[in-house]
């Protein structure tokens, strides 16, 4: 592993943030595409965007103690929307009722409360009149009956005097995420090889996603982005393993929705981070914040309950990666100095028999209050493969963590 990535790999759990104009009308990121709003009409919210509840002070202590160390904040999603003061365009929130760079309070933020810093980038640009449409992009429909001239060299360098900003002006960034080569472009359009040699110029030690490329054939940066899904197994590139991580929604959109409610319990986060984990990978978790600055009570809810979780499963994840040994059915595996920590994704039907581990417990613990392990040697033993161990908390239900030590 490239010691750059160590951090990254340690820290196992990120905040995601999508936010920007679409939180106004409260119709998700890509909400102009699929609602089919004009851009006048929707670029006109400008004038009414001003979070003035936004506090980076309460988000990042919320974040920290439900077990994050690092996050990844859009500075600019495909609607083209700067979140922070582009030296480049005046459609960015400095021009908006708030008139303050927001990308700047929330680095600053988060940078003292101690988390590593990303930026989310997108290089698709909605907004800007040299971006080429794609089917995915809502302008592709119009152009296909009236083709409008675009200069891509235009736009390659608004993309990159954009990139460039974000890397010089806010200290130390540790994460890139540019988002994303579609399958209808090729990395060609973003002048990939003068926009990473420089974003490595400026950043030596950052981290560079994957997303300049569709295919993985080249430009694919630190770490791998499988996206709301927890792969089967770790994750490749051409044959070559490398850190990952998973980004995933609380609820069904990217970035705030208005009347989407369909939030996932805390267990169902707990479970997809200590999956990826058990996999070598990371769980980057998505909020949507309103238009006014607020967390939705659901995410609030949330991230009140992983921080009760965390407080005694950080160890767990933190720092922890996949065990040699085959968890049994309805738990899952995590590995860390020697120690052995088993989650339980539902609350056990009776005693939990773990293979090739007889005889290897040294004691069990339940991380919750520290209470012991059963470590059964005696009853039970007859009908169980020769090389498994059978264990039972009586306390322990779903969400709970199992902490054995090995011999």
């Amino acid at each position: 592993m490239d010691n750059k990535a160590k951090w990254f790999t340690n820290a196992r759990f990120g905040l995601f943030i999508h936010w920007g104009l679409s939180s106004f009308r409260g119709c998700g990121v890509w909400g102009r595409h699929y609602q089919k709003i004009s851009q006048e009409e929707y670029e006109a919210d400008i004038h009414n965007f001003n979070p003035t509840d936004f506090d980076p002070v309460r988000w990042a202590e919320l974040a920290w103690d439900a077990g994050m160390r690092y996050v990844v904040f859009t500075t600019k999603h495909h609607e083209g929307f700067c979140m922070y003061d582009s030296r480049y365009t005046d459609f960015k929130i400095t021009k908006s009722p708030y008139g303050k760079d927001i990308t700047r309070e929330l680095t600053d933020a988060f940078r003292q409360k101690g988390f590593k810093i990303g930026y989310y980038h997108s290089l698709v640009d909605w907004h800007h009149p040299d971006y080429i449409p794609c089917p995915e992009c809502p302008a592709y429909e119009s152009e296909k009956s009236e083709p409008k001239p675009h200069d891509l060299k235009k736009y390659q360098q608004y993309l990159y005097d954009n990139v460039k900003q974000l890397l010089t002006q806010y200290g130390k960034i540790d994460i890139l995420w540019l988002d994303y080569t579609s399958m209808y472009k090729t990395s060609a359009e973003w002048d990939p090889a003068r926009l990473v040699e420089m974003i490595y110029r400026m950043q030596p030690d950052i981290l560079l996603n994957d997303r300049l490329s569709y295919d993985k054939k080249a430009y694919w940066g630190d770490f791998l982005t499988p996206e709301i899904s927890v792969p089967n197994q770790p994750v490749s590139v051409n044959g070559n393993r490398m850190p990952w991580e998973s980004c995933m929604t609380l609820n069904e959109h990217w970035g705030y929705y208005q009347g989407d409610h369909n939030f996932k319990p805390w267990e169902t986060v707990s479970t997809a981070l200590i999956n990826c984990v058990s996999k070598d990978g990371n769980l980057l978790m998505n909020v949507g914040p309103d238009a006014n600055g607020n967390l939705p009570p659901e995410t609030l809810e949330l991230l009140k309950r992983l921080a009760d979780w965390s407080q005694y499963s950080g160890e767990a994840y933190r720092g922890a990666g996949p065990a040699s040994f085959t968890a049994p059915a309805g738990t899952l595996y995590t590995w860390s100095n020697g120690v052995l920590y088993l989650y339980l994704m539902l609350k056990p039907m009776g005693d939990l028999l773990l293979p090739g581990l007889r005889g290897k417990i040294k004691r069990g613990t339940l991380l919750r209050d520290g209470s012991p392990v059963h470590i059964e040697s005696v009853w039970g033993r007859e009908l169980l493969a020769h090389d498994e161990q059978r264990i039972r908390h009586e306390k322990a239900t779903a969400g709970d963590i199992l902490k054995l030590e090995l011999l």
